[in-house]
């Protein structure tokens, strides 16, 4: 069961899971109609192909994958990444660029399924927390550009966002008012449902009301577009016809894919996974990602992702198992093969409204907000990669979003927090002696904590660093501290102060600087007390005496010895 944690869990059904399951099921189908309709448009293709995407898909997964609750299937952001790869390949040719787009979702597999193999699960931690808030939030802000023309039939034929909306703004005048009335009507509909009917499918409501009010009022008759017929049956799965050539041109774009839909993937299961009790397994995921990428090329599709949505309906439902894949899966052949004269009537604006609700869903304003009062840098990081994103494009937005990843990734490895411990009476532990002024640190003896694994990029700030906290170095700096020497001399006396602070003899600076007469009145031990074996006079309570004997220039650094020579 190891390859089919799925059907692990199916073996254990219980009656009582059921009810909860085919309700989820059904509900996530429902979403899955306009939305499935919706990217495909978004990925260049017709309606009809994003149903050839999910059939398959959701089969696989309730299978092969170890979340319970994932909606796979098509995304918004994948999409428009795919299209942005393929319309650069196919040069116009409209045949041509539906073959690409399945050959693109079998390239996405086949990486995959490559890093299944080796066991890269890891990679879903590639891009930083600040990153994927930037670059999530710059593909929602380009969803948004993209479906002006949707919303309003304004015709826009550019490809980036500020040309986008430069055109959109100068051609107001040929706004086609039903249009954009009902567009966002639908959309206002969707975004209100999601707001106090977070579990309903208010992109299905929404659609429905919209093709309901569009053939009473027989706005098709005042320029509203509509989706038109859809083929009959079910896609036969076949191998896409393309070269080498093509493949090679299509691996970058199926290499970035693949990391945003893994990484979206696992973050979004182990949100829901956690709050539910079980776990995910990034390298089954992994598999998972590249077999239903797999049934999607095959069967004429584009390649997928999951949606947030999709995901958080079934847990907020109370489903179980995988079974909401199966039954979801019914419901769009289903749909498919029957309902396809009402799905013809849909208009092509409120198929907008179902993308401009999802790309409003995903621009992330509190992660910013979050971002901002924890760390302004990393704030700055995500707005870059927004930027990346919006300016640049989705495709090299995906390459700007990986290196600040690696960037601030080895920056944090090169200049990794760094403490010296001591130890505090009051606290379990030892501590950082910056952020506990009162903690004891023993005498001749330093514990240095270096919070990064060694290696060339930081081994030089190690050694900055030791020789910076050595007990001659240290004893200089703590010297100076008075408050810290008081405390110091009213814990252990005067004259125990002096001896723990004073430096080695071949070292530099003082360590208590009292004068003879000062040293002189200082407090004697107790005669109760007996003297210690190192006949200094005075009593040295048992966690200062950690370090007698122990060479005052040594510095105790048992995992960076080595790096300092």
């Amino acid at each position: 069961m190891r390859l089919l944690p799925g059907l692990g869990v199916l073996r254990a059904y219980q009656r009582s899971w059921l009810r909860p399951d085919v309700l989820a099921g059904l509900t996530v189908g429902a979403m899955l109609i306009p939305q499935s309709m919706g990217y495909a448009a978004l990925a260049g293709l017709a309606p009809q192909y994003g149903f050839y995407a999910v059939i398959g898909a959701l089969v696989v997964y309730a299978f092969f994958g170890t979340s319970r609750h994932l909606g796979v299937g098509p995304e918004p952001g994948t999409a428009l990444l795919a299209a942005s790869g393929v319309a650069a390949i196919a040069g116009g040719d409209g045949a041509r660029y539906v073959t690409l787009m399945a050959a693109l979702a079998m390239v996405v597999a086949a990486v995959c399924l490559v890093a299944w193999a080796l066991r890269l699960g890891y990679l879903a931690s590639m891009l930083s927390k600040p990153v994927l808030v930037g670059y999530i939030t710059g593909v929602g802000l380009t969803l948004v550009s993209s479906q002006l023309s949707g919303l309003t039939a304004v015709p826009i034929d550019a490809d980036d966002f500020f040309p986008r909306l430069w055109q959109f703004a100068t051609r107001l005048d040929e706004v086609n008012w039903p249009t954009a009335t009902l567009g966002v009507a639908a959309l206002a509909v969707m975004l209100l449902l999601k707001w106090r009917l977070p579990s309903a499918p208010s992109a299905l409501i929404g659609v429905v009301l919209a093709t309901a009010v569009a053939a009473m009022l027989s706005l098709e008759q005042h320029g509203v577009a509509m989706v038109g017929s859809i083929p009959a049956g079910l896609p036969t799965p076949s191998l896409p016809d393309v070269s080498l050539h093509d493949l090679a041109l299509l691996l970058p774009v199926a290499a970035g894919i693949a990391l945003v839909g893994f990484t979206d993937n696992v973050l979004t299961a182990r949100a829901i996974a956690s709050r539910k009790g079980y776990r995910i397994e990034p390298n089954q995921e992994l598999l998972a990602l590249g077999l239903t990428n797999l049934t999607s090329g095959l069967s004429q599709g584009f390649p997928l992702s999951s949606s947030a949505s999709r995901t958080a309906v079934p847990a907020s439902l109370g489903s179980r198992t995988q079974l909401v894949s199966l039954v979801a899966a019914a419901f769009v052949v289903a749909s498919l093969l029957f309902a396809r004269p009402l799905l013809a009537e849909i208009p092509r604006t409120a198929l907008a409204a179902v993308i401009l609700m999802a790309a409003v869903t995903i621009i992330d304003v509190s992660g910013f907000v979050s971002l901002w009062r924890v760390s302004r840098a990393e704030c700055v990081l995500a707005v870059v990669a927004t930027t990346g994103v919006v300016v640049l494009g989705v495709l090299y937005g995906i390459v700007i979003a990986v290196a600040l990843s690696i960037a601030v990734a080895l920056a944090n490895i090169a200049r990794p927090h760094d403490a010296v411990l001591g130890d505090m009476p009051d606290v379990d532990g030892w501590v950082d002696v910056n952020e506990y002024p009162a903690a004891l640190t023993s005498p001749g003896l330093v514990v240095f904590r270096f919070d990064a694994p060694l290696f060339f990029v930081n081994a030089e700030r190690l050694a900055i660093v030791c020789n910076r906290c050595s007990p001659t170095t240290r004893a200089t700096r703590v010297a100076r501290d008075g408050l810290r020497r008081d405390r110091r001399a009213r814990r252990i006396g005067g004259r125990d102060a002096g001896r723990v602070d004073r430096p080695s003899a071949n070292g530099g600076g003082g360590g208590h600087r009292g004068g003879a007469s000062e040293r002189a009145g200082a407090r004697s031990p107790p005669a109760s007390r007996p003297a210690p074996a190192d006949g200094s006079g005075a009593h040295v309570p048992h966690h200062q005496r950690r370090g007698a004997g122990v060479p005052q220039s040594r510095i105790v650094k048992p995992f960076t010895r080595h790096a300092v020579g």
